[in-house]
């Protein structure tokens, strides 16, 4: 298409946008069509890896992100003062980060 933006064109573009227009109609009603630079349309093609991360991001997506039965089942542990609780563990993983920290 032909950009009339700004009526005040130099003489030089004035003919350059005045064949440019010639062209294309010239070039429509030889092939009977739209000249190919308008006929073009973007397209987005997806490599077989990114229609299974896309797969598998919508099925994630259904996915709750917390497991409501696990939490509650936990919290009535708590309350009931059944939750196991390893202080073996909480030492290892204490001092763990400790060490991390002291390493950062």
């Amino acid at each position: 298409m032909v950009n009339t933006i700004g009526r005040n064109q130099p003489a030089g573009i004035k003919a350059y946008t005045s064949q440019k227009t010639t062209r294309l109609r010239e070039n429509e009603n030889a092939s009977g069509n739209k000249p190919a630079a308008d006929s073009r349309e973007d397209r987005v093609l997806l490599s077989p890896m990114a229609k299974e991360i896309q797969m598998a991001k919508s099925q994630l997506q259904g996915i709750p992100d917390v497991r409501a039965e696990k939490v509650t089942e936990i919290k009535n542990q708590i309350s009931q003062g059944t939750y196991p609780v390893s202080s073996e563990k909480i030492a290892h993983r204490l001092m763990g980060e400790s060490l991390l920290n002291e390493l950062l």
